[in-house]
Order: C-alpha cells, then sequence, then structure tokens
C-alpha cells in the first residue's frame, strides 16, 4: 500500500462528495475544544504537551500513549503522579492536539520530537518512560539512544518489536494484522468525508472517562488523528526494526512490566522476552484487559512510584 497514493484518493473522495465534507468540516468546528495543555515548536509543527507537578528532585515521568492514543489516555494517572513529581504527557504527529507530519512516521521519529520537545521546555533529565501498548517501541527507543538520561523504564502490557516483525508473525497474527492495517486504511481515506464518525469509530476514546469525552469528541475525529494511525500501523515493521537494530539497554535499568490477562500464547511469550530487557526487570501480572492504565490505574501509579 502507498500513503501518498492513498492521501489522493482521500482529497478525490472529499471532493467528490463535497456535500459530506462540508457537513463533517461543520460539525468537527462544533465541537473543536481547546487543547488542555500547552503547545511547543517542534521543527515548524505544533506539539501538544501537557505537564504537570513539580519536579522535587525526583526523576520526571515521560508517559507515551498505544497506537490510536494520545495524551488523554493517561487522564487517571497523570494527577496523581503529580503530586509526586513532574509529569509529561504528550501527543505524537497527529494525534490529539499535534500536527501532523509529513514523510515516514515510526519509533525515530517520535524519539527525535519527544527529545526537541523536552529541551525546548527545559525538562531536564533524568526520566522515568512509562508506555502503553505499541508505544512501548518508542519508549525502549529512545532509552537505548540516550541510556543516561533514562533511569528507569514501565512498560503497561507493552508490545514486543517481534510482534511487528513479518517473519516473526505466525499465520492468524499475519491476517490480523493485514485487516488491522485495512480498517486504518478505510478510516483515513473516508475520514474527511465523515464515515467514521457516523459509523462511531473515533480514533481511540471509546473506553476513556466521561470526563474527557468532550475531547474526544473533537480528537477522536480529526482528520489527522486517522491519518496518525494509519501511518503508525503502516510504518510498523519500521519502527519494529529500528527497535531490533538498536543497542541493547543497559544491563542495570530498572525496567517493570505490567501485563495484562491476555491468554493468547504469542503475546504471553513475548512478555516474557520484555522481562528480559535488562538484569533488573520485574514483572507484574494483572487481571485487568489491555488498558491497565484506565481499568487500574492504582498498579501503574505504585509501579512507577517504586522507581522514584
Amino acid at each position: 500500500m502507498s500513503f501518498q497514493a492513498d492521501s489522493l484518493l482521500k482529497t478525490a473522495i472529499s471532493i467528490v462528495l463535497f456535500p459530506f465534507t462540508a457537513v463533517n468540516m461543520y460539525i468537527r468546528k462544533k465541537n473543536a475544544t481547546k487543547e488542555p495543555g500547552s503547545i511547543v515548536n517542534v521543527d515548524g509543527r505544533n506539539v501538544h504537551t501537557m505537564i504537570s507537578g513539580e519536579g522535587n528532585g525526583n526523576p520526571t515521568v515521560i508517559l507515551d500513549a498505544g497506537l490510536s492514543g494520545n495524551c488523554l489516555a493517561w487522564c487517571l494517572v497523570q494527577p496523581e503522579l503529580s503530586k509526586f513529581t513532574r509529569v509529561v504527557s504528550f501527543d505524537r504527529a497527529g494525534y490529539g492536539w499535534s500536527d501532523t507530519r509529513s514523510g515516514l512516521s515510526t519509533s525515530q521519529e517520535v524519539v527525535n520530537d519527544l527529545k526537541i520537545a523536552l529541551e525546548k521546555m527545559q525538562i531536564a533529565p533524568p526520566y522515568i518512560l512509562v508506555a502503553h501498548s505499541f508505544a512501548g517501541l518508542n519508549m525502549r527507543l529512545f532509552a537505548s539512544q540516550y541510556p543516561d538520561e533514562v533511569s528507569g523504564i514501565v512498560l503497561v502490557d507493552a508490545v514486543h518489536e517481534n510482534r511487528y516483525l513479518k517473519e516473526e508473525m505466525n499465520e492468524e497474527r499475519s491476517q490480523q494484522y493485514v485487516k488491522s492495517v485495512k480498517q486504518m486504511r478505510l478510516g483515513y481515506i473516508t475520514s474527511a468525508i465523515g464515515l467514521p464518525r457516523l459509523l462511531n469509530m473515533p480514533v481511540g476514546g471509546r473506553s476513556l472517562p466521561a470526563q474527557v469525552q468532550d475531547h474526544v469528541k473533537h480528537v477522536g475525529y480529526t482528520a489527522g488523528a486517522y491519518e496518525a494511525v494509519y501511518k503508525e500501523m503502516l510504518y510498523s515493521e519500521e519502527s519494529a526494526k529500528q527497535v531490533k537494530r538498536a543497542n541493547s539497554l543497559r544491563e542495570n535499568l530498572p525496567v517493570i512490566a505490567i501485563s495484562s490477562n491476555n491468554s493468547d500464547p504469542t503475546w504471553k511469550e513475548q512478555q516474557q522476552l520484555l522481562c528480559q530487557l535488562t538484569n533488573c526487570t520485574k514483572h507484574i501480572q494483572t487481571e485487568n484487559g489491555h488498558s491497565i492504565q484506565l481499568e487500574n490505574p492504582e498498579v501503574v501509579i505504585k509501579t512507577i512510584l517504586e522507581l522514584m
């Protein structure tokens, strides 16, 4: 699949079905909400961040949401953590209130954006990196490239790179992957005419608490969000390869992996691989679903505080 060709197709559909495009634009404008955090300029693009709490000599906690997620995914975790230290959540390119990015959308681009944003906001290391699901690739790559700046990692039901490497996929996983890419492609090319809105298919957000649903009505249906999730999925194998090629994490880096109740044998096997990243890795098994930070925020908060 070619993203450039899909972009042209999306434009053509929006023009041919302009009345639907106009209605969708009106609804988007009506539901627009002001960003709850602040904007930092990264290479001419707006990157949305939420900063709360005071450092008090503790490491700054960096929160990165999973595929399709934005800073709102941490709405039950960030306020509580902020009582103890400074916390930063952010929207990757296209998600939430951040501008889209041209070109590739891989873990390396996320690392580059985050590094520049932290420097511009004058938020100095050390950092504790917290990653949910797909974001595990991003934060592991950051820790690999800036080992002296990271004092610990918390992986919240994070993926292992093998999940997105085609040579590591069994037939079932391969079919699931292709289906996901097709679904995200459909969402992207029809996003301008509002089909995903009609089908109640926001990018992330449906499982978020009522307190942020007003924001979800806006950021869950932006054209940038559908572009972001499609591109991240489309280039997910390259992100996995970047992590696989990266230097190993330092052996004494504390890593805590929190796992869901996912019974899939391959998922469980890959969770165990994450538990072997360093000599200082701890594993916490929960009975929660995939979005542990929403279902059981207490265990995520407690785990992060352990590293502090």
